[in-house]
């Protein structure tokens, strides 16, 4: 399901769409960023990985995609010293942002916020705001 969701509002975005994914560990984000991937386009879900330790990766997909962990980074100037700014700037990419409320300062106005609740084990809640 997580991912169907993804895959449905990657459907409905243009270029340029910054999403911010905000929730605790193991909540759904990097599944749903699977969704958002094959939504455009890419082929194999199972490329998608969580960042965590690269703190980023780029899909190629119909639109490239970056996906962003900020998870390990504690500070906005570790944040901006990995460039997220230039690359959430890119109007012909989209940017998925894992951990974005540790980068609310740097985020476009019109960022896409989803947060993710685990209710159990099995089951999630997903909140979207489109600006």
């Amino acid at each position: 399901m997580t991912i169907r969701i993804g895959k449905d509002l990657a459907k409905k975005l243009r270029p340029g769409a910054v999403i911010a994914l905000s929730g605790d560990l193991g909540s759904g984000k990097t599944t749903f960023i699977k969704g958002i991937a094959l939504g455009l386009g890419l082929k194999n879900s199972d490329e998608v990985k969580s960042p965590t330790f690269a703190l980023m990766h780029i899909y190629p997909a119909r639109i490239p995609l970056y996906h962003f962990d900020l998870y390990r980074l504690e500070s906005l100037k570790e944040i901006q010293n990995i460039g997220l700014e230039h690359f959430i700037a890119d109007p012909s990419a989209m940017t998925c942002i894992e951990w974005a409320e540790k980068a609310d300062a740097l985020l476009p106005a019109l960022a896409i916020k989803i947060v993710f609740e685990a209710a159990d084990q099995n089951t999630r809640r997903i909140s979207i705001v489109i600006p």
